[in-house]
């Protein structure tokens, strides 16, 4: 399996951070925070951030699964696959979204 080294994965997601994250902290335009549920946020730099880490993960590992919480939300029969993979990925590129949505520095 080809892969990523640690470092290249930890590079990922600080490449992905500055492009799609970080531009928009405190800088959210309207129409960028959207409800999933009543009181569950998302932004386009939740979807966007995601949707890089997936396609960068896949190349690296084609067989892996990758769970994104968005992607879950789209598909929930992911889960299914996730648990059954032999190589799997978690991705959630903002924890913490009301606060990244208030501009909040801290996950208080």
């Amino acid at each position: 399996m080809p892969g990523l080294s640690t470092d290249a994965v930890a590079d990922l997601l600080h490449e992905v951070a500055a492009e799609v994250i970080t531009p928009r902290f405190r800088s959210l335009a309207d129409g960028e925070v959207m409800e999933k549920n009543p009181g569950d946020l998302v932004t386009v730099a939740d979807r966007e951030a995601e949707v890089l880490i997936t396609a960068r993960l896949l190349e690296a590992y084609p067989d892996a699964v990758v769970l994104g919480e968005e992607a879950h939300a789209a598909d929930h029969t992911l889960m299914d696959r996730y648990l059954a993979a032999e190589h799997a990925f978690t991705v959630d590129p903002v924890d913490g979204t009301k606060n990244f949505v208030h501009g909040s520095p801290t996950t208080r």
